[in-house]
């Protein structure tokens, strides 16, 4: 993808729509872009960025203590992960982001996107979207399985 052709795509997800260019500018300078293949894991390089899959899909799973992994979601493209939110509920567990395959995402540090989101209201309305977005079609699919279980 070139430089113009991502910048664009960037600007069309949910997370960076509206924005002024200084802000936009400011957020992508301070992301890191990650490429990885099919069944290798998303390198979470601190559990309190935040994670927007940008190409792709990837397996969330949880690692428990023990040892025992399970699957509790995916991620598709365009989809927000914070995974701070995950290990909160899991107590002395880690999670794993695995590429269900090629994926191409982005990573921000979160204290930098809540820092400049005080001062950036349309910043906190797209980031507040985007994990609303995320939280209810986990909250959809959590139902439907309950509901086929009956």
């Amino acid at each position: 993808m070139h430089k113009h052709d991502y910048l664009l795509y960037l600007k069309s997800l949910c997370f960076f729509q509206d924005l002024n260019h200084n802000l936009f500018k400011k957020i992508v300078d301070a992301s890191n872009l990650h490429y990885i293949e099919t069944n290798e894991n998303i390198t979470i390089h601190n559990k309190q960025n935040l994670i927007i899959i940008l190409t792709g899909k990837a397996n969330v799973h949880i690692k428990e203590s023990s040892g025992l992994q399970y699957k509790i979601g995916y991620l598709n493209s365009r989809d927000v992960c914070l995974p701070s939110i995950f290990l909160h509920t899991h107590v002395n567990n880690s999670i794993i982001l695995e590429a269900a395959q090629t994926t191409s995402y982005i990573e921000i540090p979160f204290l930098f996107i809540k820092n400049l989101s005080c001062k950036e209201p349309a910043l906190k309305r797209n980031f507040l979207r985007s994990l609303h977005k995320s939280l209810l079609i986990t909250y959809e699919e959590i139902f439907n399985l309950m509901s086929k279980n009956k």
